[in-house]
């Protein structure tokens, strides 16, 4: 009888799930091929590079079949909060981008801005874990913003 319930739950979990409509995320749909960066932070400019490559766009030098030019890669931090003592107990840390696109024979678009931003405590007794938090919190920001600029770059065909 243990049997038939160690087999009926997990099926029950699975039945569950997918009737909910979920599903894993998986990979960008792009809708071109190739793909040449101008401009942006080495750091920016590398998770985008990785991020098309896991789409299956080749990032070239030239000759590609869309342009993307980063106007703008702008990471700023500031003081939220203080405490009664005057320590900072809450950072807000904000990540800007500027870009603009084009295909191989058409015009530069619109400049798009895009801007993520997150708040987060402070501690002076755990700063390298706070270090770390805000190295995972702008990673997690430039990434969010790199799935916005794929989505609007296979959306808008120009």
């Amino acid at each position: 009888m243990k049997k038939y319930y160690s087999l009926i739950l997990p099926l029950l979990l699975l039945l569950n799930i997918s009737s909910c409509g979920y599903q894993l995320r998986g990979t960008e749909g792009v809708a071109f091929e190739s793909i040449s960066i101008i401009g942006g932070s080495t750091s920016f400019v590398k998770i985008l590079g990785k991020r098309l490559k896991q789409s299956g766009v080749k990032v070239q030098k030239e000759s590609s079949e869309k342009s993307l030019e980063i106007t703008n890669d702008t990471f700023t931090k500031k003081i939220l909060s203080l405490s009664s003592a005057g320590k900072i107990r809450e950072y807000q840390i904000n990540y800007k981008i500027s870009f603009r696109f084009k295909s191989q024979a058409g015009e530069w678009s619109n400049l798009i801005n895009l801007e993520a931003n997150r708040d987060f405590t402070y501690d002076d007794k755990n700063i390298i874990a706070k270090t770390e938090e805000e190295t995972r919190l702008i990673v997690g920001m430039q990434k969010q913003l790199i799935r916005t600029i794929i989505t609007q770059m296979s959306v808008q065909n120009k």
